[in-house]
């Protein structure tokens, strides 16, 4: 059931529930303004609600519970536990979403909380591992543009799966993969990208980058991810590689997400690149809680903030490659 406390959700009357094919929309009665136009109901009132029920440290560990709010009397103000099951589309849609809520949706709920700009660079760090990778590209689907990905781990045909909202230019980075997007130096003959030639890489990625620009919407540029990169490469080549490509994106207007390891707490704090961002997003997983925060962002706290639990992604990963499995 993971770690949300449902006593408070039991409490609420049955007849709150709405019929299964009744759409209804939650209206802000709080006096807090809409995240942002067209942002889901249920995600920003379960984003909400995780924000003022999860207390987090500032380590970003899960120190507990504040008790919900109970309606003092007839004309007080409905509690958030109200209008979470005023905005149901079908029975229990509440429950779900607030036992064990989708970082991948809620994720939707923090960038505009936080307010991601279109033409932000953004480093992201975090591990790279599966629910950090789903939560990366759960964040650019969420800004709702087009773009390009360039990716080390995952085959285009993973990448493009992930996403639902947005139809990037993907260059495959991976071993085997037959993009033709790489150029080598001394022929000029086009070959698959790799991620041990930077100048081949680099030579795509202006070419994506124009591609991006021109189109009728500018989008975002994703890197996913630095750590693969890393391997192959000293730091100093990287940093001149990104220095090059976060440039061609601000010259051109274009936004960028750049998935890079998480900062050495042994060191200054600063994770690798990120004298090239506009400030960094920072994601970790705390006693079952997923949590992110905003560093050196000149308008947000660097307040930790809960965006869902990981057992939501496993459970319905492992869901998928069934389901995968069973189609083979």
């Amino acid at each position: 059931m993971g770690i949300f406390d449902t006593r408070a959700l039991r409490r609420i009357p049955p007849r709150t529930l709405r019929p299964g094919g009744e759409r209804s929309v939650a209206v802000a009665r709080d006096g807090i303004a809409p995240m942002s136009a067209g942002l889901d109901s249920m995600v920003g009132l379960t984003y909400r609600y995780l924000q003022q029920f999860l207390r987090t440290g500032a380590n970003g560990a899960v120190d507990g519970w504040s008790a919900p709010s109970v309606r003092a009397g007839a004309d007080a103000e409905p509690t958030i536990l109200d209008r979470l099951f005023d905005a149901e589309r079908y029975p229990g849609e509440a429950f779900d979403a607030t036992v064990e809520p989708d970082p991948r949706r809620i994720v939707r709920a923090f960038t505009s909380d936080v307010g991601i700009e279109e033409t932000d660079v953004v480093g992201v760090s975090a591990p790279s591992s599966q629910l950090f990778d789903e939560l990366f590209y759960a964040l650019f689907d969420s800004l709702g543009r087009s773009g390009a990905v360039l990716t080390t781990k995952y085959p285009a045909s993973d990448v493009r799966r992930r996403l639902s909202e947005t139809d990037p230019v993907v260059l495959d980075c991976t071993p085997g993969a037959e993009t033709d997007g790489g150029v080598d130096a001394s022929s000029g003959v086009a070959e698959p990208l790799r991620c041990g030639d930077l100048t081949s890489i680099g030579v795509a990625a202006q070419r994506a980058t124009n591609r991006v620009a021109t189109a009728d919407e500018a989008g975002t540029f994703a890197i996913s991810t630095v750590t693969q990169l890393r391997s192959h490469h000293d730091a100093g080549s990287l940093d001149r590689f990104l220095h090059e490509l976060v440039g061609q994106w601000r010259n051109l207007g274009l936004g960028g997400l750049v998935h890079v390891p998480p900062a050495d707490p042994d060191g200054d704090g600063q994770c690798f690149g990120s004298a090239h961002f506009d400030y960094v997003v920072e994601i970790a997983s705390e006693r079952q809680a997923v949590v992110a925060r905003v560093r050196g962002k000149s308008d947000v706290e660097p307040t930790w903030r809960a965006v869902g639990t990981p057992t939501a992604i496993s459970e319905s990963t492992s869901n998928r490659r069934r389901a995968a499995d069973g189609n083979r």
